[in-house]
């Protein structure tokens, strides 16, 4: 017996004009045309004319929008906000995530897994994972691996997957990197052999450092 459904008309936050330029604060790839990215860009952030938005209709399972609303007001966040949310996560990150075979695991878990591990296996483990992992997240999302590839699977990473928390400054023409998070220095030290691998993929060794709580790479 199917459950019951509702039609509800949700604000889908979209770019319409193929010559918007996607502003981002690294000047290698500063300028990206929509029609690289796709058809549609599904980033509420950069929505600030409401010319830019569509109106659309979906069909939604009664448990599936009693549980958005829940959500909605644990957030304090209007239901649309929270649709556009989810909406871009699949869009940006999840589809793609998913043909990958990725995995959701609580921090907890990674904890222990780590903990579990030497320094010299989570290193092996760092670098093994970067010459594979990154090729078929990146592979799917775009047609090359560059720098500006690179960058935005790392703030997919960030952003989605929740791995670690991204931030990036510009000094003096130095572009620094700062992955924060709060799993130890073993964590730190996976990424750094990861995204070692993952850089030399465009020939590419920046300066990385790291700390019990956060990883920095210099570009």
């Amino acid at each position: 017996m199917h459950s019951p459904e509702f039609v509800c008309d949700f604000i889908v936050h979209c770019n319409v004009n193929p010559e918007f330029t996607l502003g981002t604060s690294h000047v290698e790839f500063a300028k990206k045309t929509i029609t690289e990215l796709g058809s549609t860009l599904f980033r509420l952030q950069l929505v600030s004319d409401k010319s830019q938005v569509i109106a659309k209709s979906f069909r939604v399972n009664r448990k599936v929008l009693y549980a958005l609303r829940d959500e909605a007001r644990r957030q304090n966040l209007s239901l649309n906000t929270v649709v556009n949310q989810l909406l871009i996560n699949y869009a940006e990150y999840g589809r793609f995530a998913e043909r990958a075979h990725s995995m959701h695991l609580v921090s907890e878990i990674v904890s222990e897994i780590l903990n579990a591990a030497n320094e010299d296996v989570i290193m092996l483990a760092g670098q093994n994972a970067g010459k594979s992992a990154p090729m078929a997240m990146i592979s799917l999302k775009s047609s090359d691996v560059t720098m500006n590839s690179i960058i935005q699977y790392i703030q997919d990473l960030a952003s989605y997957a929740h791995l670690f928390s991204y931030n990036e400054t510009n000094v003096n023409g130095q572009w620094t990197i700062t992955l924060s998070h709060e799993l130890g220095s073993k964590w730190s030290l996976f990424l750094t052999c990861y995204f070692s691998e993952v850089f030399k993929m465009t020939g590419t060794e920046p300066k990385i450092d790291t700390s019990e709580r956060a990883v920095t790479i210099k570009l």
